[in-house]
């Protein structure tokens, strides 16, 4: 334990008001020391007297303590906040609009999925602030950090894979974009989570660039995978028959899957997590709860000193006995 004041002049105060007080208290009761039991009419227990006398100087003693700021010898856990700021960062490229069939269930592209995801979520836990980027070969914020959850799933609901006409998968920069929208604020942990299918596999990522993107920043990266592995064909629009047009490179389809490689490197950057979009709802649902709750109690893990509070409690303490613990006990009549 040490004392955040602990200078001269502090030492000094304190040190003549528990003087004074003490010379003022002895003179006070000095009497009643000397005094014989018969020249008064009730008995004067000097027992008493000296606990009494000792429990307030120790309570004075202890206040003043209180007052150097002492730190270190007492530590709690400290609940710095109960929400979240979250921004979702959503790969809106050509690739995401493959459609494919998850669990038996209608064939949904893969953009229309991870809207769902985003949806659900932010739904369910309505306390987190949330934001929303969206990127392809270039970034755009949607919406800053907002409980304004209403604006924000309108926001998203119009977004579509021609929301930014650049083609290509640019992590570093969407990265960039995301982290500069948030906040400076003590105690409130931040998380980016991504949604995308990972880009083209002979797409590479530079992780010493997005190591340097987020070093020194309190964000927790958590990447989602959308997508099945086993490439299919790229969705580009219908023909007037309603049948299905698909993108074509050298009069070749192009097909497109699930790069899980990208995205577990940028989970692996930070130690973060890699999800599925191929598990269930409730699963991933179970799944981000968790990485919310790790994330918050790495902030929320922090000590607070509560040194000073137990010297005010200490004090406080013998101020009672002081004032409760009895001075004059039974009376006794004087037999003169």
């Amino acid at each position: 334990m040490y004392l955040s004041l602990l200078d001269f002049p502090h030492i000094i105060s304190i040190a003549i008001f528990l003087l004074v007080v003490s010379w003022i208290l002895f003179f006070r009761y000095k009497k009643y020391f000397f005094l014989k039991e018969k020249a008064i009419n009730y008995h004067v227990s000097k027992k008493s007297l000296i606990i009494r006398f000792v429990s307030l100087i120790l309570s004075l003693i202890f206040l003043s303590i209180a007052f150097l700021g002492p730190v270190g010898l007492i530590k709690k856990s400290a609940i710095a906040t109960q929400w979240i700021d979250c921004i979702w960062l959503l790969d809106v490229s050509t690739s995401m609009d493959v459609e494919e069939s998850i669990e038996e269930t209608s064939p949904l592209s893969r953009l229309a999925r991870a809207k769902s995801i985003i949806e659900s979520y932010i739904i369910s836990h309505p306390e987190n602030q949330y934001g929303l980027v969206i990127f392809s070969g270039k970034s755009r914020l949607v919406s800053p950090l907002t409980m304004e959850h209403s604006s924000l799933l309108n926001f998203l609901a119009s977004i579509d894979s021609k929301s930014i006409r650049e083609g290509g998968t640019d992590f570093r920069e969407a990265l960039t974009t995301t982290v500069e929208r948030f906040e400076t604020k003590e105690n409130t942990p931040h998380a980016i989570i991504l949604l995308s299918d990972g880009g083209d596999m002979d797409e590479s990522i530079d992780t010493k660039s997005i190591q340097d993107i987020l070093r020194g920043k309190y964000i927790n990266l958590i990447t989602i995978g959308v997508g099945q592995a086993k490439p299919s064909p790229i969705l580009i629009g219908r023909n007037p028959f309603w049948e299905p047009i698909f993108k074509q490179f050298q009069g070749e389809i192009v097909l497109s899957g699930l790069n899980k490689k990208n995205l577990k490197q940028l989970a692996d950057i930070g130690k973060w997590s890699y999800l599925e979009e191929s598990t269930s709802k409730k699963e991933l649902e179970k799944a981000l709860d968790v990485v919310w709750y790790t994330t918050l109690l790495e902030t929320k893990g922090e000590n607070q000193d509560a040194t000073v509070q137990f010297f005010i409690l200490l004090s406080f303490w013998f101020f009672l006995i002081f004032h409760l613990f009895p001075f004059f006990f039974s009376k006794k009549w004087n037999t003169l």
